[in-house]
Parts: structure tokens; C-alpha cells; sequence
């Protein structure tokens, strides 16, 4: 049985990490197991909060890093209080793909805004609103290299920069040091992943 208030729980991790074909073969195990459950991604989740992902994912843009940021924050309280809580309410597991985490280590680390500033602003704007659980997808920046040279480019993070990547790894290690996140050797097969995050969500509900 699921927890009376549901239970939200995020997948995070860098580029190419396998995050989106892990939320899939979850998905399919709830559905097969008739528990309620509701998945999302960040930045989106709402018509607002996609028309503002288009803004700040684009390869070429002239928002500075202060403007991302409050788009961000804009785009996940649109989230939080019409997707997520209300989900909740009803008791279902709630899966977003990114969240929070994102913006600490893209913004707060890997373009200076700073991580404590950004978590600040989550703090005041957002009630500092976070998940129970967090999988944390971990991955050696020349598997991650590697894997999107054979990958269409998306966005303006699907790039290929040794520089960047090995910030976001980096990143991702200052921010997950307590018990929230629940890390994941993303270089092991579909099957052993999906299976820990299996066993992790079963332990939960």
C-alpha cells in the first residue's frame, strides 16, 4: 500500500546517463502492478512550465543566468502546486524526470550561479519542496562522451565537452552527501538497474 500522501521520488544524473529508459521500464512495472502513479519531468510538466522549457533549453539564447534561473523556479512552483501535490493528494507515486537537483548542480554549479544561492532561492520560493527519494544516475564522463556521439543532439546540454560533463559529475557529487539520494551505477545493465530501483521503491510504498 501506498503512504496515505503518496510518495515523490526524482531521477537525476547527467547527460546520457540512461535516466528516461529507467522511468520507462518503472512505469510499465506500476502499470503491470496496478499502482497508481503519475510521471513528469522538469523543466515542464505543466503547458507553462513546457512553453518556459523550450526558452531555456534552447541552443541558442540570450538568457542570462539570473533569468534561467527565475524561469526555473517559475516553471517548477506551476509544477509543484498543480501537477505534484494534487498527485500526491490522491496517493500516487509521483516520478519526475529532474528536478531541483538539476538546478543546483546546471545553474547553482556548472554556470556559477552557486549552490547554496540556488538552493536559497528554492528554500524561499518554493518552500524548499523535495522529493522523499532521489535516484542518482552516475556515470564516467567517457561513457557519457560516448554514448551521445550516437545520440541525436536535443538541447543545449547534449553537448559534446569533456569540460562540462566532468562539471556535472562533479557537481552531482557536492550536492548528493545525505541519505535522500539513492545512487545508481548507470554503467551496468538495464536489468541490474532496474532492479535496485525496483526493490528501493517497493521498500518505500
Amino acid at each position: 500500500m501506498i503512504k496515505k500522501n503518496g510518495l515523490f521520488i526524482t531521477f537525476e544524473g547527467p547527460e546520457a546517463s540512461g535516466k528516461s529508459s529507467q522511468i520507462l521500464l518503472l512505469k510499465n512495472f506500476l502499470k503491470k502492478n496496478k499502482i497508481p502513479f503519475l510521471t513528469t519531468r522538469e523543466p515542464g510538466g505543466t503547458k507553462l512550465a513546457e512553453s518556459l522549457r523550450k526558452l531555456i533549453l534552447k541552443v541558442r539564447s540570450d538568457i542570462n543566468i539570473h533569468e534561467e534561473i527565475l524561469m526555473l523556479m517559475a516553471a517548477r512552483s506551476h509544477h509543484i502546486n498543480n501537477v505534484i501535490i494534487p498527485a500526491l493528494k490522491e496517493g500516487k507515486i509521483v516520478i519526475s524526470d529532474r528536478f531541483a537537483d538539476s538546478t543546483f548542480v546546471y545553474q547553482g554549479y556548472v554556470n556559477n550561479f552557486g549552490i547554496q544561492k540556488a538552493k536559497d532561492l528554492h528554500k524561499n520560493l518554493l518552500n524548499n519542496f523535495l522529493p522523499r527519494k532521489t535516484f542518482l544516475f552516475e556515470l564516467s564522463t567517457s561513457l557519457i562522451i560516448s554514448r551521445l556521439k550516437v545520440r541525436k543532439l536535443k538541447n543545449k546540454y547534449d553537448k559534446l565537452d569533456i569540460k562540462f560533463h566532468n562539471a556535472v559529475n562533479k557537481g552531482y557529487k557536492l550536492i548528493s552527501k545525505n541519505n535522500r539520494f539513492i545512487k545508481i551505477d548507470a554503467s551496468k545493465s538495464k536489468k541490474q538497474i532496474h532492479d535496485k530501483i525496483i526493490k528501493h521503491i517497493i521498500s518505500l510504498i
